[in-house]
């Protein structure tokens, strides 16, 4: 048995679950899933709202789902009413927005 399991896949959207394109690998992720205390789905935006070929589990099997930040909106709203926990993960959490379009001022600087 594990205490914490990760776990990517294919696609995911609330009504069809977690997919994956290969029989081997959801037969593999359901094994670990169901052996796993606690279960994190980590997935690309690009992935969610999307379905693939085999379906490994239900989309409320997993306590939460960690992404990037150009995810659809109503999609992670749809998996967040399945009671699963979405943490949204900034790509670059120290830049203001205000500073997107300026240069690193840290860049091309060696430290004596």
């Amino acid at each position: 048995h594990f205490d914490l399991c990760f776990i990517t896949g294919s696609g995911i959207t609330a009504e069809f679950g977690l997919s994956n394109g290969t029989d081997e690998t959801a037969t593999f992720q359901r094994k670990v899933i169901e052996n796993s205390r606690q279960k994190i789905l980590l997935l690309a935006s690009q992935k969610i709202g999307t379905d693939a070929f085999i379906k490994v589990c239900d989309t409320e099997k997993f306590d939460l789902l960690i992404t990037d930040w150009d995810c659809v909106e109503e999609d992670i709203a749809k998996i967040e009413e399945k009671g699963v926990e979405v943490f949204i993960v900034d790509p670059n959490p120290n830049r203001r927005k205000d500073d997107a379009n300026e240069p690193n001022s840290d860049q091309g600087t060696e430290t004596p």
